[in-house]
């Protein structure tokens, strides 16, 4: 389904803001307008959240644009960001999305978790309104914050959801380095132990991940964990274009795990689920919400709730305001 003429006016308008602000702060904008757009949102809704966010966002950077083959050669690069979204908007006008996205994905997965989990997700909500800019943004993005983490390979027989278990059970606390959420990802990998430390199911699906990120973010109701849902969702909108699932899921639970370090870790709390008598009533609850809603955070979890509800007809979305 494509996005409204009003939306995509937007993100055109949007696409002369850099990925980022502040000190790596993410710019939402753009996902924030796919998302109301695919919940019903009003022009005037839709203008709302473009005025609000656009004078704290900082110009994209102008910087000359060379002829880019070996598009790694940028990452980490500011100097090279036009050149790096030059690159991929090439790719996908000669391409295609499709053959874009296996041609691209396979040099990006290992660092799927860069930028807690934003450049995966701006590239997947770019997929999901069918919109090539976005989609070279996020893919630009990504490959500017290209950041790797370590782990042990090894495969245990645990499902996805016992090994948290046990993970916190190790690591009861973990001292985290000032910064934002990409800072306290990185310094769990500088436990004593961690590279001991297998992490990975023998077993992974991706309703498994689902699952452990549904139920890690309403049994702590963490900010950090929040991009676990939003970036699980982003993760089921990218896997068709991905050559190796395995790989991607596997990036993906790493990158979870680790995400789940970094809270502390919290104690994932025993969520009890209200019975939900009127389904639609909730679902409507849970869009108005993020309609009326000022913080970006609020209007992508409810779209990623909606969506992953109806994917996997799990009622447990529906409690992410409860």
């Amino acid at each position: 389904m494509s996005i409204t003429r009003d939306c995509a006016q937007l993100l055109e308008a949007g696409s002369l803001y850099h990925v980022h602000y502040g000190d790596r702060l993410a710019n939402h904008l753009p996902m924030v307008l796919i998302a109301l757009d695919r919940m019903r949102a009003t022009p005037a809704q839709l203008a709302h959240a473009f005025d609000r966010s656009t004078p704290h966002l900082q110009p994209r950077p102008g910087s000359p644009v060379e002829e880019i083959d070996d598009v790694s050669r940028c990452r980490n690069r500011e100097d090279l960001f036009a050149s790096a979204l030059h690159y991929y908007e090439q790719q996908l006008r000669q391409l295609g999305i499709a053959r874009c996205l296996q041609q691209e994905l396979p040099k990006l997965l290992p660092s799927i978790a860069t930028a807690a989990f934003h450049g995966l997700i701006r590239t997947a909500y770019g997929i999901d309104a069918r919109h090539l800019e976005e989609i070279a943004m996020g893919l630009a993005y990504w490959n500017l914050d290209y950041h790797t983490f370590d782990s042990n390979r090894q495969r245990v027989p645990q499902p996805a959801a016992e090994i948290i278990r046990h993970i916190s059970e190790k690591y009861p606390e973990v001292p985290l380095a000032p910064g934002n959420i990409a800072d306290h990802m990185q310094s769990v990998t500088g436990q004593p132990g961690w590279m001991d430390t297998a992490i990975q199911p023998q077993q992974l699906g991706l309703e498994d991940i689902a699952e452990v990120a549904i139920h890690a973010y309403l049994g702590t109701r963490d900010f950090t964990l929040l991009h676990g849902v939003t970036g699980c969702h982003a993760l089921r909108l990218i896997l068709p274009y991905c050559t190796d699932r395995e790989a991607a899921l596997r990036y993906f639970w790493q990158g979870l795990v680790i995400a789940y370090l970094s809270t502390g870790p919290k104690v994932i709390r025993p969520f009890e689920a209200e019975d939900i008598k009127d389904i639609p009533q909730r679902q409507a609850e849970i869009m108005q919400k993020a309609l009326h809603s000022d913080d970006d955070h609020v209007i992508k979890l409810a779209y990623s709730a909606l969506e992953e509800f109806h994917y996997y007809g799990n009622k447990d979305y529906l409690e992410v305001f409860s």
